[in-house]
């Protein structure tokens, strides 16, 4: 899947450390895939050793997708 960069989520992806390819990996095999409250947008979350990264996309036809953004769960986020 192609995935498109907005400026907006590259901007959060480098302040955050996260990479084109764990933001890939995750849409393509996420460990886990939850609803969002909008609905054409989906959530994955993929982990990373220790981390668990979440990603919101929007799927867009011709097998691409929008980045909506993406941050690392807290420890405490996950209890």
């Amino acid at each position: 899947m192609r995935v498109i960069y907005p400026i907006h989520a590259r901007e959060r992806m480098e302040q955050r450390g996260i990479s084109k390819e764990q933001i890939e990996q995750t849409i393509k095999c996420p460990s886990i895939s939850l609803p969002t409250e909008h609905k054409r947008r989906k959530r994955a979350m993929g982990k990373f050793g220790t981390k668990t990264l979440v990603v919101i996309y929007e799927p867009r036809k011709n097998n691409s997708a929008v980045l909506v953004t993406a941050l690392w769960l807290k420890e405490d986020d996950r209890k």
